[in-house]
């Protein structure tokens, strides 16, 4: 899937500071627009909402191979949500540095893995033209977003990177590979290592509970 072309991220000064660069990106907290905050929100809902009204609509046909995208795709979310660490850094590290947004990928994977445990083709080819809709204005206003955060720091990072669809192998990234956490730090994460402290910090574990009662659904549905 091809995201939108970003104009070139601009070096910006930070408060007091030098500006922000490749090798060393500067976080500093700028508020988002009503428009990111807005499609943040539809791309949350979407994949949950979609797949309920699915379940309403018919019996699962258990194809059961439909459940390894599942798996997969929580994996994936979880493998991020691990190593995200919002705004106080870029991260690039883990499955970032494959994939530009690998929440996005695995949420795709995940939806796509209920419809066809469902056994609804149709349903699936809608979700994904829905997704396509939401997600690439939603990618292209966050990824506005890092560009103002971050600025070329960001800007090496999406060269480096692709949006949707992985690189097999990790990125050589300048930014962000000698950041580390002092050991004094309590935050929840590092830049660059997985924790499981930030897994819930960030969530996720919102999504397990949601998948395992989107399962229970399914189960209720095909005792009807």
């Amino acid at each position: 899937m091809r995201l939108p072309q970003l104009r070139q991220c601009r070096a910006r000064s930070s408060p007091g500071g030098p500006r922000a660069s490749a090798a060393k990106p500067v976080a500093v907290l700028i508020p988002k627009t009503k428009k990111e905050i807005w499609l943040n929100r539809v791309r949350i809902w979407l994949p949950p909402v979609f797949v309920v009204v699915a379940i309403a609509l018919r019996k699962p046909a258990w194809n059961l191979w439909g459940i390894p995208l599942v798996v997969l795709g929580e994996a994936l979310r979880t493998w991020a949500a691990g190593h995200l660490v919002k705004d106080e850094s870029l991260t690039v590290g883990g499955p970032y540095a494959h994939v530009r947004n690998p929440l996005y990928l695995g949420s795709l994977l995940n939806t796509l893995g209920f419809l066809v445990i469902l056994g609804d083709l149709l349903l699936a080819a809608i979700f994904l033209a829905l997704a396509i809709a939401i997600y690439l204005p939603t990618v292209k206003q966050e990824e506005d977003y890092l560009c103002r955060m971050h600025g070329e720091a960001f800007e090496a990072y999406r060269r480096a990177v692709p949006g949707l669809v992985p690189r097999l192998t990790p990125a050589r990234l300048p930014v962000g590979q000698e950041l580390a956490c002092p050991e004094r730090s309590r935050r929840a994460s590092c830049p660059g290592r997985f924790s499981w402290r930030s897994v819930f910090a960030n969530g996720e574990h919102k999504t397990w509970v949601a998948l395992a009662g989107l399962l229970g659904l399914l189960w209720a549905r095909g005792a009807l």
